[in-house]
């Protein structure tokens, strides 16, 4: 390029502004200091506040996925809070949670990850403060920016502890299609064929946890009865260790992954493995919709009180939302990319919000269904 074009070009572009200059971490925060500034003058009070203190001590999903989502967009945002963050599914969590409650122990500024346990054991040990009172930013505020609305998810029936962010009809099971041929699977009565005896692994129902979900789903849709036959009769194995049942899946030791999701077998797909591995897309008359990992609590008797509101907005803000989109989940905002279109909910369809705690009595009863009639280990 010549000197001329590259002064023409120069001109054409105008002159470099200070906004460009800044670097992208400098540039987020104070995008959201001056989304703050606009409503709430507070919002400054707060970060200092939060800078003082320091530190953030936050419970997410697990995974490397989940940790990279969730904690470093925000150090980059606020590099002066440190995020001590702890990833495990909430059946190993909760129970650690609430016993250092009783002993006076209190660890935790931010809960993120599944809602059952949250509403089932965290919520009626009074864990938790108001959600609402901690938010904002503007933009989180935006009733407009979310699907359904900002409050359009909910998850206690308060609908005031624990915010569900996270929007996705989960599949049911995956397959591993280069094990199974099209035929032998095109609905959920084939799952109960003889010749799909053993071919088949399920994220333990009897544990909180995805198995369980599916399982629900199936007694919503299905009914008692085709759940117990599909639990006494298929040689099914299960397995509480989600990456066990995804690279079984993977291999095709199990080529139907009930309860497995792809943001487990994403590592070994991310190697070169299991490309034929797809969602099981077959419609249920009444689907579901669930929140995954994708919900938040603020923590009561929060160690770091001002820096866990700070992480909460930076969380539901578009930058966070756009974090979370890695773990290959959805987020309900709707001004960030779907991460998975194809299980993004469909507005006017009427899902079963099947984690809220409203919808735990059919929970537990799938679950006292899988605890009757699996049989149990020799």
């Amino acid at each position: 390029m010549t000197r001329a074009k590259r002064l023409r070009r120069s001109r054409a572009l105008g002159p470099i502004g200070p906004m460009q200059r800044l670097a992208p971490a400098a540039l987020l925060a104070l995008l959201l200091a001056a989304s703050a500034a606009q409503a709430d003058p507070r919002w400054d009070a707060l970060v200092a506040a939060a800078q003082k203190e320091g530190e953030v001590d936050v419970h997410g999903g697990p995974g490397k996925l989940y940790e990279e989502a969730l904690t470093k967009g925000f150090a980059r945002a606020f590099p002066a809070i440190k995020v001590n963050y702890f990833g495990a599914s909430g059946r190993d969590a909760v129970p650690k949670i609430v016993r250092e409650r009783e002993a006076g122990i209190y660890s935790w500024d931010v809960y993120i990850g599944g809602s059952t346990s949250t509403v089932e054991s965290l919520k009626p040990a009074g864990a938790f403060q108001p959600l609402l009172p901690a938010l904002i930013l503007p933009e989180v505020l935006d009733d407009a920016a979310w699907f359904g609305g900002l409050n359009g998810e909910w998850m206690d029936k308060e609908k005031k502890f624990v915010f569900g962010f996270e929007a996705n009809v989960t599949p049911t099971a995956l397959i591993n299609w280069d094990y199974l041929k099209h035929d032998q699977l095109t609905s959920y009565d084939d799952l109960l064929q003889p010749q799909l005896a053993g071919k088949i692994v399920w994220d333990d129902p009897r544990r909180p946890g995805q198995g369980v979900d599916v399982a629900q789903r199936l007694l919503l849709n299905y009914g008692e009865d085709y759940l117990e036959r599909l639990f006494s009769q298929q040689k099914i194995v299960y397995s509480g260790i989600t990456r066990q049942t995804a690279e079984w899946v993977v291999r095709g030791t199990y080529p139907i992954g009930i309860g497995t999701s792809f943001e487990q077998t994403k590592p070994f797909q991310d190697m070169g493995l299991g490309k034929n591995i797809a969602a099981f897309d077959v419609p249920l008359p009444h689907p579901g919709r669930g929140a995954g990992y994708g919900t938040v609590a603020l923590m009561d008797h929060a160690p770091h009180p001002n820096a866990a509101k700070v992480y909460i907005n930076y969380l539901l803000s578009k930058a966070g939302q756009t974090d979370w989109i890695i773990t290959t989940e959805n987020s309900r905002r709707l001004d960030v990319p779907k991460a998975s279109p194809e299980t993004f909910p469909k507005a006017g369809v009427d899902y079963i919000d099947d984690q809220a705690e409203a919808n735990l009595p059919s929970r537990k009863h799938a679950a006292e269904i899988a605890q009757k009639y699996i049989p149990s280990s020799p």
